[in-house]
């Protein structure tokens, strides 16, 4: 039976970073991950996720971010790959709506670059796009995408490099308080540490149910789309959509595959069983984003080249949560990331070891903590 100082339970964009995060601070820790490393059956992976610092949810998360960039740059100068590629990111929606104004309040408490436009101004900047009289626009120059999979390589590898351990393709079946700590068993092992770190995703929700804590665990699909060449990275930003109250948002084309876009906003289609969410297309999947794209991006024409299919695990105000475990002080909980997480995964890794090592982190976290929901 092997004894780590903390087992990370998840090692997909939070638990990775997680497990980065301890092993460069010297620790003996290890991961548990039931499937492989970056793998398709979660909620990081898809190639890209959009990342920014004008944060129209909530403006609290944006200490964080500015954490989060410094990280990730320390991430491509350790690992001397491209992570995080800026685009800027065009915002569109109606001058009074809920986006609108949560990016006016973000900017009223944060100074954060930024440049309204006009529907001149759009045109002339990207005439790819169409906007309908009473839009508004912004530009974020400091937005961007992350190569999502490669992050999460990344992670893992310079963990390895710093001691870690990683038990991959190894399901959990329970863990428990012991005379060491905590026990961890898994299909091939048992594994004991001071500490652990659940960061499970969807497979977290019946943890959070045994608190009182109830996460919806959604399907959302990815697409993508074949796209003139003006479409790709360097000529066309990421961007975000916010028509009649639902969001939705895209990337520029990066490969063979082309414009990549999904929808945000419900109507979600719930999961019950995480192992078992429905890959294939099904009716209605598609229809609303292509009402919106056609309508503005009208030259995109689009014809799909692909799609991928992965989960949200949403809490009940829309925000994480990152704790220590109310009824295990030596367990921390990063679960509840609700679809748009990933961007804050490197200081999330950061947070996550902090609870666990000393309780605490300097890190602004409030507004995160469990005992909201209870």
């Amino acid at each position: 039976m092997q004894h780590y100082d903390v087992i990370v339970m998840g090692v997909g964009g939070m638990g990775s970073a997680a497990l980065y995060s301890l092993a460069r601070r010297g620790l003996k820790v290890c991961g548990v991950e039931r499937f492989g490393v970056a793998h398709d059956r979660g909620s990081s992976h898809g190639d890209t996720r959009i990342i920014r610092k004008a944060y129209l949810e909530h403006p609290d998360y944006v200490p964080l971010l500015h954490r989060a960039y410094d990280l990730w740059e320390e991430l491509e100068r350790n690992s001397g790959r491209e992570l995080l590629v800026k685009t800027e990111i065009l915002v569109v929606g109606q001058a009074q709506s809920s986006a609108m104004r949560g990016l006016e309040v973000c900017y009223q408490q944060h100074q954060l670059p930024h440049e309204w436009l006009d529907m001149a101004a759009v045109k002339a900047r990207f005439p790819q796009w169409h906007l309908a009289a009473g839009n508004v626009a912004l530009v974020d120059p400091l937005g961007g995408f992350l190569r999502v999979e490669e992050c999460i390589e990344q992670h893992v590898d310079q963990a390895l490099k710093c001691g870690a351990q990683l038990y991959a393709d190894e399901p959990v079946r329970a863990w428990k308080r012991a005379d060491r700590g905590i026990e961890v068993e898994t299909v091939r092992r048992t594994l004991t540490a001071d500490k652990l770190i659940i960061a499970t995703g969807a497979w977290a929700r019946p943890e959070l149910a045994n608190l009182g804590v109830e996460l919806q665990v959604v399907r959302k699909v990815l697409f993508w789309y074949a796209a003139p060449d003006d479409y790709r990275v360097g000529h066309f930003p990421c961007f975000i959509i916010e028509k009649d109250e639902a969001i939705h948002y895209g990337f520029p084309t990066i490969d063979r595959w082309g414009l990549k876009a999904a929808r945000h906003s419900p109507p979600h289609q719930m999961v019950d069983n995480p192992a078992a969410v429905e890959r294939n297309l099904m009716a209605g999947d598609e229809d609303l984003l292509l009402q919106v794209l056609e309508e503005y991006l009208p030259g995109l024409k689009p014809q799909r080249t692909r799609h991928e299919v992965c989960m949200y695990t949403v809490t009940a105000d829309g925000n994480f949560i990152l704790d220590v475990h109310p009824e295990c002080d030596d367990v921390v909980l990063g679960v509840g990331f609700s679809g748009h997480g990933f961007k804050f995964s490197s200081v999330i890794g950061e947070i996550l070891g902090d609870l666990a090592m000393e309780g605490k982190t300097r890190h602004p976290i409030d507004f995160l903590r469990l005992d909201r929901l209870l």
